[in-house]
């Protein structure tokens, strides 16, 4: 009975100490948020040139993560970036386009 009663208070206190070292992650705020997400888009043309804008840096950050990559995978990852940023523009193209007619036909 004693040993039960030692096992359970040494797991009592395992768990009160290991939930005493539990944090968050620190954020990392080393860069800022870019400008263009604070500037209004209300134009079909602003809102365009920044979804572009979105993309191309995207696109630019998928493949830096591709740089220490070598043959097949560094391939695949470039391919993947590609198809990504080809998607990203043609959402782009599609809200532009969205706009014109909405803005057409008011």
């Amino acid at each position: 009975m004693k040993k039960n009663t030692l096992a359970v208070s040494f797991l009592a206190l395992a768990a009160a100490l290991g939930a005493s070292f539990a944090h968050a992650a620190e954020e990392d705020v080393s860069q800022a948020d870019p400008a263009r997400w604070y500037k209004a888009d209300d134009a079909p043309k602003e809102r365009y040139q920044n979804l572009v804008k979105e993309a191309n840096a995207a696109y630019g950050e998928a493949l830096l993560a591709c740089k220490g990559m070598r043959g097949k995978e560094a391939k695949g990852c470039k391919g993947e970036a590609g198809a990504a940023k080809k998607e990203d523009m043609e959402r782009a193209k599609r809200i532009y386009k969205d706009y014109q007619e909405t803005s057409s036909a008011s």
